[in-house]
């Protein structure tokens, strides 16, 4: 049983947007683009309280944020609140949602409504149902980025880390080792018989007629009596505090350790807490887990150990969602991520996630490595364009051609490179992020002009300088001893000249024709090397060697002028 989607209506940022949350999901984006709203309305929709003013987006306007459970476990209820929730139900998904119409109202005024499937509308305070949505989602353990750790670790509070931690401990003395916790109980209440009853301390009565002694002088006939309140486990627990010791040693404040030692230990006990923690009804419930940036203070080997447990943790009767600026907290789950942004009025928005654009390749098992390639590539969702290329010298010498060239790296463009496995997968990646708001670019070798299908209109293989190019390969086979295959186009197979070496020699030969069909390439977010290959405009061989000779000499002279071709190259990095 999941949340699966989340609408938010009228709350601070977020004027109207759909959220579809997995169990595992990552919000990112630019500071102040609505993530850490987008958590607080999911505290609020699973956990009332009275919103102030400061909360509206328009104060005019009711804030309303619904949420959709899928695979109710109906069965988690008591008989009394199955009957409630079963007719609200549709193929075991439920409807629900928060509404709070202006601000300043009282609690009882906030409006737990369902949607009735049945007469397609919404049913406002039914019966038990917050009651109902409590034991589904029991209360959901929220972690800003600015909470301090030290309070929410080290010192006991009711519903901080470690008081949860050590109510779970006081649940567990009291199922598994009865003996001690009556013996606790017997020595907590043999200590209250000496603060107060017959057998109270005497000094507690001295001070009793003392006081009243002293009140008599100015308020005859009033007396002084002490009561105090007897120690409860509950009043031990709350002295609780943490510290923390290097190895073995003498224990020190949890302060006296820098933020990214308290932020580590507060990161583990959120993890040991989620897996302490015991569904009230096994495999039924769903604790939600909220985290602001838990990435913050850690060091990037933490990171991904923080996020391989939370991973772990959302396999389970949690559902984790957090916020983060680190690619590192992302790691293959790109395609669940969900990305932020505020429009032209201030108010909060996602791109579609790339799992959904992607599902065109569902038919098409082949393109597996599409997928590969974009779930892998974790800081394409922290950037706004995206430059796609297919050879391993571009992915390799790129960022240091776009450096030299213009003086700042590709990344402080906010471009990201990503390297597709095959000529083949170039169009189907432009296709699915151009579905999701990216500006898609791709650097392709000449080949791919007349060796892909691409939905240009009008479609390339009717215009003319493409047919002349291909009738070139027919006319000069022979003489350049290189095998035409059954798509009219060099082969390797029998071919003494190397394909990309026949595809060279032709653009030698077609030097308007190439230039032609590149401008159209180009109008269509296609770079097209029309020597053949970025080797060609280099100057050098498709080796690694050659490769870091060529980025070694462009970093000690500041420039790439010692490229064969420096102007197309120029031109190229110019273009992205």
């Amino acid at each position: 049983m999941k949340l699966s989607e989340i609408t938010i209506e009228n709350y601070c940022s977020c004027a109207n947007v759909t959220i579809p949350i997995s169990p595992f999901t990552p919000l990112i984006g630019y500071n102040n683009a609505g993530k850490s709203n987008i958590l607080r309305s999911i505290v609020w929709l699973l956990k009332k309280s009275v919103l102030p003013a400061t909360k509206f987006n328009d104060t005019a306007k009711p804030v309303i944020i619904s949420g959709i459970i899928l695979n109710v476990q109906i069965d988690a209820l008591p008989a009394n609140q199955q009957q409630q929730i079963e007719k609200y139900l549709h193929n075991g998904t439920l409807r629900f949602r928060r509404r709070q119409d202006s601000p300043g109202v009282k609690a009882t005024d906030i409006k737990i409504e369902v949607f009735d499937p049945v007469n397609n509308n919404w049913i406002a305070n039914p019966t038990g149902i917050d009651n109902a949505i409590g034991v589904l989602f029991p209360e959901p353990i929220f972690i800003e980025a600015m909470d301090d750790a030290s309070v929410d670790v080290a010192q006991f509070a009711a519903k901080n880390t470690i008081g949860l931690l050590l109510k779970n401990t006081m649940e567990q003395i009291k199922a598994n080792n009865a003996l001690a916790h009556t013996a606790l109980l017997d020595s907590l209440a043999a200590a209250a018989t000496h603060l107060n009853g017959p057998n109270r301390i005497s000094e507690f009565s001295i001070f009793e007629t003392q006081a009243s002694t002293a009140l008599s002088d100015f308020f005859p006939g009033l007396n002084v009596h002490l009561t105090m309140q007897s120690p409860t486990i509950e009043d031990v627990i709350k002295t609780a505090s943490i510290g923390l010791s290097e190895m073995q040693g003498i224990p020190r404040g949890f302060t006296s350790f820098g933020h990214g030692t308290q932020r580590s230990v507060q990161m583990a006990l959120i993890n040991f807490l989620a897996n302490q923690i015991k569904p009230t009804v096994a495999g039924k419930t769903t604790t939600i887990l909220l985290i602001d940036e838990p990435e913050l203070y850690l060091h990037p080997h933490a990171i991904e150990l923080l996020r391989e447990s939370l991973q772990q943790i959302s396999e389970n009767s949690f559902q984790v969602i957090l916020t983060t600026h680190s690619p590192l907290l992302i790691g293959e789950r790109v395609l669940d991520t969900i990305v932020t942004l505020k429009d032209q009025n201030g108010h909060t928005n996602i791109r579609k996630k790339l799992a959904d654009a992607a599902s065109i390749l569902k038919h098409k098992p082949h393109q597996a490595s599409v997928i590969f390639s974009l779930q892998n590539a974790s800081y394409l969702l922290f950037s706004e364009k995206v430059l796609i290329v297919e050879g391993k010298t571009e992915k390799m010498i790129f960022p240091d051609l776009y450096r030299t060239t213009k003086g700042f790296s590709i990344s402080k463009s906010k471009t990201c490179l990503i390297e597709v496995c095959g000529s083949s997968s170039i169009a189907p990646t432009l296709q699915i992020l151009n579905a999701v708001g990216f500006q898609g670019k791709a650097v392709v070798d000449l080949d791919y002009i007349f060796k892909q299908e691409l939905n240009f209109e009008p479609t390339l293989t009717t215009n003319q300088d493409w047919i002349a190019c291909k009738k070139w390969f027919t006319d000069n086979s022979t003489a350049l001893s290189f095998n035409i295959g059954d798509d009219g186009f060099p082969t390797k197979k029998g071919s003494q000249l190397n394909v990309a070496a026949a595809f060279e020699e032709m653009a030698k030969a077609m030097p308007e024709e190439i230039k032609r069909l590149s401008e159209i390439m180009l109008e269509n977010n296609f770079w097209v090397w029309n020597r053949g290959a970025i080797e060609a405009h280099l100057g050098i061989e498709k080796t690694d060697q050659e490769r870091i000779l060529f980025i070694n000499t462009a970093k000690k002279n500041k420039s790439i002028d010692h490229a064969i071709d420096a102007k197309s190259i120029t031109d190229c990095i110019h273009w992205i």
